[in-house]
């Protein structure tokens, strides 16, 4: 019977001719991955993967193979089918503003999210804004209070890169 695997990993078995004894049939374990569609042939691997819930229904099944995916499947199996994944989920809307509005934070308020937030060197070294000397200078400010409040000093990673980003934006004037 066609099923299409809703778990991650099923096994299930199969007789086939033997290539040892012609005429014969053995017992073959067949492995399958979620989204696989495939024809089950053995009537207790069959039940058991019904009773364990291992595939989606008949009606999903038939919805899926005409590429209309069950709600909350539908990322994981567009793919495991192969397919393009949207660059935004469907039904997500773009969100104007997304991600940590740092730009009016004094730079106590900035050292203060570097810590809380645990940055790293890029992270941090991002929140400067290329060529603008004052969102710079904020930045490194932040970067020492984030030391201070940790009783360090500044990262030489973060002070290295916004030195030389601080120089081109002086070049550049």
């Amino acid at each position: 019977m066609k099923k299409i695997i809703k778990v991650r990993l099923y096994t299930w078995f199969e007789d086939v001719d033997s290539h040892v004894a012609p005429g014969e049939m053995s017992r073959v374990e067949r492995i399958n991955h979620f989204g696989d569609d495939v024809d089950i042939t053995d009537d207790t691997s069959l039940k058991r993967g019904e009773d364990l819930d291992a595939f989606f229904t008949d009606a999903e099944a038939k919805d899926i193979r005409k590429g209309k995916y069950p709600e909350g499947y539908e990322a994981l199996l567009a793919q495991a089918r192969g397919e393009a994944l949207p660059s935004q989920p469907t039904g997500a809307a773009e969100v104007e503003g997304e991600g940590p509005q740092t730009g009016d934070l004094s730079s106590t308020e900035l050292g203060d999210y570097i810590v809380e937030n645990k940055l790293n060197v890029d992270d941090t070294v991002a929140l400067a804004t290329e060529g603008d000397t004052g969102s710079i200078e904020r930045v490194y400010d932040a970067e020492e209070h984030a030391a201070r409040t940790k009783d360090g000093e500044p990262r030489k990673g973060v002070t290295d890169r916004l030195d030389a980003m601080l120089a081109a934006a002086n070049d550049a004037s």
